[in-house]
């Protein structure tokens, strides 16, 4: 085996390695944010806020510097809670989403706590 072969195959080598890592630390990141959103609930609202189905969101969908999962309150329901990280501005937020089906503008609007969540509710309800 010559010089360039070796180095050839070790590229190759390394380039599969690199890929399957960069790959289980993106997977071990995304869990670790998964439970930063499942906490934040939780500390927010009340502990069965934890347990709802948080979904990763893709960073193609987003700013950029900014990662987010969101949680359907209800199956069935438009409204969903989001918890967002914006890396760049350095700031956290959870919020209440509600898409709006006539104009395709969500409102967006911080939860700070349960009574606060109960309240956007109702005055979405109103609606």
């Amino acid at each position: 085996m010559t010089l360039i072969e070796l180095a050839q195959i070790t590229w190759e080598e390394y380039q599969a390695y690199a890929a399957e890592d960069s790959s289980k630390e993106f997977a071990q990141a995304r869990e670790e944010f998964l439970q930063a959103a499942r906490s934040t609930a939780a500390r927010t609202l009340c502990a069965d806020a934890e347990k709802l189905a948080w979904q990763y969101t893709p960073g193609k969908q987003l700013p950029e510097q900014a990662e987010q999962a969101t949680a359907l309150l209800e199956p069935g329901r438009p409204e969903y809670l989001r918890f967002r990280v914006d890396h760049g501005a350095e700031t956290v937020t959870f919020d209440l989403v509600r898409p709006c089906q006539a104009c395709g503008i969500d409102r967006v609007d911080e939860v700070h706590g349960l009574v606060d969540l109960g309240r956007l509710l109702a005055e979405g309800s109103d609606r």
